[in-house]
């Protein structure tokens, strides 16, 4: 009984040594950063109590069937977005108008002929701001005699941004509404312009349009005579430019915009304003045209200088350094290009030059002999054909 009593205090001995070895194992585990099972399934079990689990979005592994899908779905809702733009059903900011707030555009033309002479971005559509200004002037010059003493309507008092502090009522005449808005960017004058000559905001909006479509600048949109922003308000580096090509056979629009200082006369009470266009102060041969910011649109700027019988147009929107890149346009136009007799240019050999189509001079007159066109030192005109 004795060895019996003794086996069984040595099984026991044993077994407790046995259990303290595999706890102390199982400690030393648990702290080693290997955790236990039961560590583990604590845990889980936790997290579906308090529902606190974090899903992971994986950047691999997605099976193929769920590529596709998500490729069909994006395809579907881009189309929907293109449906609505086409039928001109309203979509999200991020479709249309807000495309065009991040886009510049610059372009560099030859007033009389039109020829592009540089390009970066011309077709882009932008937010003019206060360039549209050179549309409204170009609008009321084609209707309104300079000498007529327009009456300042009250929708026109107190415009917002840049002003020349017009009160209703007030006697002005259009001819120093066209200065107060081309070279102080008055807001109010551009309203009053736009009801003197329409009747409404809308309607001259309307004759704008009509305007710059009838001289091809058919990629923009105005829905106001001064380029206060509004999504639907656009135009494009091209556009303006030719706009202001159009606006420059007034001579009138000539004197004012190339004016660096001007009086003006409200009530009979002058008041000298000057010109905000700096290129005619720091570019030789500057004679133009017209300045405009918004937060949205950016800094914009249409330039124009003449030398040498050239007159060159520049438009930069949406452009952060405006003054140098205008400048940086001009000056290549002018080191490049020069007005060549096309009579001179046709007779001169031709051997190793670039073809350049002029695509009017068989359509002007007989007397296209006289017409002068930009052109390179290693460029030679080819008169195209009257088209249909």
């Amino acid at each position: 009984m004795k060895d019996n009593g003794r086996k069984t205090i040595a099984m026991i001995a044993f077994l407790a040594i046995s259990l303290a070895v595999i706890n102390v194992i199982i400690f030393s585990a648990d702290f080693s950063g290997g955790m236990t099972t039961r560590f583990v399934k604590s845990i889980i079990k936790n997290n579906e109590n308090y529902n606190t689990s974090v899903t992971l979005q994986p950047t691999e592994g997605i099976h193929e069937e769920d590529k596709e899908a998500k490729s069909k779905q994006n395809d579907l809702t881009n189309d929907s977005r293109k449906q609505k733009q086409e039928k001109g059903d309203e979509v999200s900011s991020s479709a249309t108008p807000a495309a065009r707030q991040q886009a510049s555009g610059k372009v560099l033309i030859e007033q009389s002929t039109r020829r592009v002479l540089a390009d970066e971005g011309m077709n882009e559509r932008c937010f003019p701001a206060s360039t549209t200004k050179v549309l409204t002037a170009l609008v009321v010059l084609k209707r309104l005699p300079l000498d007529m003493i327009v009456t300042v309507p009250k929708e026109a008092a107190g415009i917002e941004g840049s002003s020349i502090y017009l009160r209703a009522e007030q006697k002005i005449s259009v001819e120093d509404l066209l200065f107060g808005m081309m070279l102080r960017s008055g807001n109010d004058a551009a309203c009053a312009l736009a009801i003197a000559t329409a009747g409404s905001v809308d309607k001259f909006a309307d004759m704008m349009n009509e305007t710059a479509r009838s001289i091809g600048a058919c990629n923009s949109h105005f829905v106001n005579p001064h380029g206060l922003h509004d999504d639907e308000h656009y135009t494009t580096a091209f556009d303006l430019a030719l706009i202001t090509a159009a606006a420059f056979e007034f001579d009138d629009f000539r004197r004012i915009v190339s004016s660096k200082i001007a009086k003006i006369s409200t009530d009979g009470e002058s008041v000298a304003i000057g010109n905000k266009n700096k290129l005619l102060s720091i570019f030789d041969g500057a004679n133009g045209v017209k300045t405009g910011y918004t937060k949205t649109s950016g800094r914009c700027l249409v330039g124009a200088a003449e030398r040498e019988g050239m007159q060159l147009i520049s438009v930069v929107l949406n452009c952060p350094d405006m003054w140098n890149d205008s400048m940086r346009l001009l000056n290549f136009g002018f080191d490049n290009y020069k007005m060549t007799p096309l009579e001179l240019a046709l007779a001169l050999p031709n051997d190793g030059k670039v073809p350049v189509e002029v695509p009017f001079a068989q359509a002007v007159s007989e007397d296209w002999r006289d017409i002068y066109y930009p052109l390179m030192q290693n460029e030679y005109p080819v008169l195209m054909q009257k088209r249909a």
